[in-house]
């Protein structure tokens, strides 16, 4: 117990949010609903003293450990998987779905936009016409924010899922906003964010990856409830296939139901976890953004049309080097 306490001491909180207890809960739900197949209380019942220590090392602690480090090392592989960049790429109908309903909120919001300008171009406006105005102003900030929020800036970047699509508009925002890439930028931008900020952006990355863990071990356990069906089932001693409904059956198919149902709760979560830590993200360029300026040692730009394009040549530089076709000389600041 003082190893594994060390251990966890070492890997720090994020270890044992992410990685421990939803490797817990999957090891326990499994030693629990599989018992009448792997027999686990019966091994327990057949040890003591000492020996049951043993026991529950090897069956608990030893495989806690495994898979905790294994989700904590495949976390960004696991995240891309349900940003739909590996795997679920293989599945076309995912991704036009996702661009059905980007297009739609694009519509809407060019439907939104004539018919403001129309009325704004009026000559004469009565109190019907401004009432109008006010509501249509309203209804067209919903709708640019909902896919600015939801879908990155061009089409042809839309993934399939739409925990990837508002991942990637938070990406995006960096350069739609301030004129360079975030991804590259935020390593960089990571060195001038203080602590207490950075704490409150860890906080955020690690509600999201634990439930996207548990969506992913709920999604598991299901499919080992499947084969415990079909085991259960199967008479394999017969001369011919035999399926036989009994009690053990039930217990995997209630147990299938119940994490069939947790994955979708915890795919809803995930949906809403991933737009906070979105929005960290998006708050960490706009409030140190120019903290990261001063340490390239630049000269200050004057106004919002200058920073933008002060990072923009400053992306040219850093992100293509050598082979940009804009850059221009960057100007330093001398004195303090």
């Amino acid at each position: 117990m003082n190893v594994l306490t060390n251990l966890l001491s070492l890997l720090g909180d994020n270890y044992l949010t992410t990685g421990i207890i939803p490797s817990m809960t999957f090891m326990v739900a499994i030693l629990w609903v599989f018992d009448p197949i792997i027999k686990t209380s019966t091994l327990f019942q057949q040890q003591n003293g000492s020996e049951i220590y043993i026991w529950i090392g090897t069956l608990l602690i030893i495989p806690l450990i495994i898979l905790s480090y294994t989700l904590m090392a495949l976390n960004t592989y696991i995240l891309k998987i349900y940003s739909g960049y590996t795997f679920l790429s293989s599945f076309p109908f995912m991704r036009k779905a996702q661009i059905r309903d980007a297009d739609d909120l694009i519509s809407m919001r060019n439907a939104l936009k004539g018919r403001i300008r129309d009325l704004e171009t009026k000559t004469i406006k009565t109190a019907r016409h401004l009432e109008l105005l006010r509501s249509l102003k309203v209804k067209y900030y919903s709708v640019c924010s909902e896919y600015e929020q939801s879908f990155p800036p061009s089409t042809d970047d839309i993934l399939p899922t739409r925990f990837g699509n508002i991942l990637k508009a938070s990406e995006a925002y960096a350069g739609t906003r301030y004129g360079f890439d975030g991804v590259a930028f935020w390593p960089l931008l990571i060195a001038v964010i203080p602590p207490e900020y950075q704490k409150t952006i860890d906080g955020a990355r690690n509600e999201l990856v634990f439930v996207v863990n548990m969506s992913l071990l709920s999604i598991v356990f299901f499919l080992f409830c499947v084969i415990g069906i079909i085991l259960s089932c199967i008479n394999p001693f017969g001369t011919t296939i035999q399926f036989t409904w009994s009690a053990i059956a039930f217990r995997y198919i209630i147990a299938g139901i119940i994490a069939l149902f947790s994955n979708i709760f915890f795919n809803q979560a995930a949906l809403y976890s991933v737009s906070s830590f979105g929005m960290m993200i998006r708050s960490a360029f706009d409030l140190f953004r120019i903290d990261l300026l001063k340490q390239f040692k630049l000269k200050m730009p004057v106004d919002s049309r200058e920073e933008f394009y002060t990072w923009k040549n400053l992306n040219e530089f850093i992100v293509l080097g050598r082979h940009s076709l804009n850059f221009k000389k960057l100007e330093y600041r001398i004195k303090e």
